[in-house]
């Protein structure tokens, strides 16, 4: 009998752990579709800027589609539309632009554009380089396109250097940053652990075996 409570017991807190990391579980991802949600709509409110590269795409007219870079003026330049004023304005009102520019010679245009910032990652990442990322991607993930952070890496050590301005983002692995909120030309920058921090097992060990050497001269 006693046997068969013990047993009831452990099946209950089974049970019990597992409706607990189900609920975990089903908050995580709740969290996640509300941030990806939250950038989707943050990105769509953004405006393009230069250096950012604007992905122009005309369906059923392959030959009109293509990939510019905003100029520094703030302009792109298109085959057969020729300069436009693409700066300062949202995704929505440039996409709108170019239909309308498109329709004074196709019928209905279906056309859609995405945006791209150009960000440098640098620092102790195991991909240090220039990356055009989503509107919608969040700073959490444009480090995982440099590859992550490496062993000597600092995750509370990362910041955004803008204009010769750093701006620490101590947060970013909750997503408080989208790459809506990053300019084209930021560096995304990894500082590297204190010496102490990356020696810190060396040390330790030094330590033992001096203390260990101490104790045996003391012995004698």
């Amino acid at each position: 009998m006693n046997d068969m409570i013990v047993r009831r017991r452990k099946d209950f807190s089974a049970l019990v752990f597992g409706m607990v990391l189900a609920l975990t579980a089903t908050s995580r991802l709740g969290a996640q579709d509300t941030a990806r949600a939250d950038a989707a709509l943050r990105a769509g409110e953004a405006r393009v800027q230069p250096g950012d590269r604007v992905a122009v795409k005309v369906f059923r007219e392959s030959g009109l589609s293509d990939d510019v870079m905003v100029d520094p003026r703030g302009d792109i330049v298109l085959a057969k539309v020729g300069t436009v004023r693409a700066a300062s304005v949202t995704i929505g009102a440039l996409q709108d632009t170019l239909r309308a520019r498109y329709a004074l010679f196709l019928r209905n245009p279906d056309i859609a554009i995405t945006v791209l910032r150009r960000v440098v990652v640098n620092g102790e990442v195991r991909r240090p380089d220039v990356y055009f990322v989503d509107l919608s991607s969040t700073l959490r993930d444009v480090i995982a396109r440099a590859g992550g952070i490496t062993e000597l890496g600092h995750s509370g050590k990362v910041a955004i250097i803008r204009n010769g301005v750093s701006i620490r983002a101590p947060h970013w692995r909750e997503d408080n940053t989208r790459a809506a909120d990053l300019e084209s030309g930021d560096l995304v920058f990894v500082g590297m652990r204190s010496w102490f921090d990356r020696n810190a097992f060396a040390i330790a060990s030094t330590g033992v075996l001096v203390s260990s050497f101490i104790l045996t001269l003391l012995r004698r």
